[in-house]
């Protein structure tokens, strides 16, 4: 996990200064502002010395599982340099892999099947493509040029077959697995339609479901027999656990970090790098009453995400943090520090929310407030039951 910070400066500093590990830093008066940068890119980060998590060290715990499926509900940067701390202390498994990355969100499920499908199967072929051409040294004569226009899930198997053939071992990488199915979910005239029972249309759309469905649950029933015989290991990021249950049904071995009392704070920020990011963003003049009030908001607005009942404290919501702290350097013109607390609260918190989380909370009050939303949530999340909205809030 990484933040996309990056410090104010001249234009030599922001390409030439080196990148700073947020929990190691000690001396907070030495903090420059920050600027929250729009990119979600860990390399220009990096190159303009900002602020990071290293959170590599979590690569040898999942090793350690010793699973070969893994369901990530958060997205994750991939990106690897040397002086991160597994780039220090690589694991036993480091670049024994060649790597197919995935990626589903985009995927035109609001358009008919026959649409989607050719979708499908054209955003894989692709993938597939690039991966030939990356590893074509590593695959030698086995590696093969994938025709775009062909099935698929029939190259997908001849993908498998070359990696085995040349002794290879294969790392799939699956970006947002969930991202077209919550996208068709967010739609409000599918979700009304599934629910009337006695609509000629709702007939319609179920069997449109049904069949994106399928061409799901074909695609990972390959991806667990690779998996079974010792071909292929998998890593899944994704936002929420409702398609986990039907749209990958069959593809029963993922073990799902969130879960797992080891990783509970690979998701988010602990209270103390939320302290430190607000310091910095304020200065050290800033009344300690008024941050503390701030923080305070920031725990009951997001805050307080408790993935495993035994993690030590619940965690923050990265993005809406990062969204949170650039508000806050916008608002600080307006602070008078002769002003009551109260009032300095009142004037930082007077921002708008982020658009950007509205989609997410929209597909969740969509799901909510439909007649099968309780069900349908309750069967994807192990079905245990859920007793209200804020509990149910938790896992995503």
């Amino acid at each position: 996990m990484f933040l996309s910070i990056e410090f104010y400066g001249s234009k030599a500093s922001l390409t030439g200064a080196d990148p700073i590990e947020l929990e190691k830093v000690s001396d907070k008066s030495s903090l420059k502002p920050l600027k929250i940068l729009s990119t979600g890119s860990f390399i220009d980060l990096r190159k303009g010395g900002g602020y990071y998590l290293d959170k590599t060290h979590f690569i040898s715990k999942i090793e350690d599982l010793n699973v070969r499926a893994i369901l990530s509900l958060r997205p994750q940067q991939r990106t690897i340099q040397t002086n991160l701390y597994i780039g220090k202390k690589p694991t036993s498994l480091a670049t024994s892999f060649l790597i197919l990355e995935l990626d589903f969100s985009g995927l035109r499920t609001n358009e008919t099947y026959d649409i989607f499908n050719a979708n499908f199967h054209t955003n894989l072929n692709i993938h597939m493509s690039w991966f030939m051409d990356r590893y074509q040294q590593e695959l030698g004569h086995y590696s093969q040029v994938i025709d775009e226009s062909a099935d698929a899930l029939a190259n997908f198997l001849r993908l498998l077959k070359a990696v085995q053939s040349s002794g290879h071992e294969l790392y799939v990488f699956i970006d947002e697995y969930d991202a077209s199915m919550n996208e068709a979910l967010r739609n409000e005239t599918i979700l009304q339609d599934l629910t009337n029972h006695h609509n000629k249309e709702s007939v319609f759309i179920k069997s449109k479901i049904e069949l994106i469905e399928s061409s799901f649950k074909q695609f990972y029933s390959r991806l667990k027999t690779a998996c079974d015989k010792g071909i292929t290991r998998v890593f899944q990021t994704g936002v929420t656990p409702v398609v986990v249950a039907e749209f990958t049904s069959g593809f029963n071995i993922s073990a799902d970090l969130a879960l797992r009392e080891e990783f509970w704070d690979l998701y988010g920020f602990k209270k103390s790098d939320v302290e430190l990011l607000l310091d910095n963003a304020f200065g050290n003049g800033f009344l300690f009453d008024a941050k503390e009030g701030v923080i305070k908001w920031l725990k009951e607005e997001f805050g307080g995400y408790f993935f495993n009942p035994d993690q030590p404290e619940g965690v923050f919501n990265t993005a809406c943090i990062l969204y949170c702290i650039q508000m806050f350097i916008g608002r600080m013109k307006y602070i008078d520090y002769s002003d009551d607390t109260s009032i300095i609260i009142k004037k930082l918190l007077r921002f708008p929310s982020d658009p950007h989380t509205l989609p997410s909370q929209t597909t969740l009050n969509l799901i909510i407030n439909n007649p099968l939303g309780k069900s349908i949530l309750t069967e994807a999340l192990n079905r245990r039951s859920l007793e209200s909205k804020n509990g149910i809030e938790q896992r995503f």
